[in-house]
């Protein structure tokens, strides 16, 4: 039996307490016998369900700081390329046109990725553009991205995007 399997056979009606107890045993495994990238795996999954699959500060800043590209030099720029107030005045330029129900720590770490992934070619595109020409390209690439209807994510896509397995 799996502990899904007993959980749903034997947890079932038991009440708040009972769950409580249980998630107490679950814990105290997790914290003994899985190594430390495991057990971040696990909490990450748990916490994608748990939010619905939306950023909270603490993921949203340890997602972008894994976030980099190399620029045509092969010198390496680390995310994030903006200050979470640079990105709040953005966001709240931009939230109305934002579907769903993503936050402001989806559009941080959705416009940390676009600016990863394309700044490069951001450059190329848009080579007599200033940096601030660059971010409203980038920022208009982070709406679009969030503004896909036949996503296989739904109102999730930033972080199932990123936590695919």
């Amino acid at each position: 039996m799996t502990l899904y399997e007993l959980m749903k056979t034997r947890g079932t009606g038991k009440g708040e307490d009972a769950m409580w107890k249980s998630i107490s045993a679950i814990s105290d495994a997790v914290e003994t016998y899985l190594d430390e990238t495991s057990k971040n795996e696990l909490l990450s999954e748990i916490y994608g369900i748990m939010s619905g699959g939306h950023y909270d500060e603490n993921y949203a800043v340890a997602c972008v700081s894994k976030m980099y590209y190399r620029d045509e030099n092969g010198n390496k720029h680390s995310a994030p390329y903006w200050s979470e107030p640079q990105v709040r005045a953005v966001y709240e330029k931009v939230a109305k046109r934002i579907p769903g129900a993503y936050t402001f720590w989806d559009f941080y770490v959705t416009l940390n990725m676009i600016a990863s992934d394309n700044w490069p070619v951001i450059q190329k595109w848009f080579p007599g553009a200033d940096e601030q020409a660059k971010t409203e390209k980038a920022v208009d690439l982070a709406v679009a991205w969030l503004d896909d209807p036949d996503n296989p994510y739904g109102d999730s896509k930033t972080w199932d995007y990123l936590h695919a397995k």
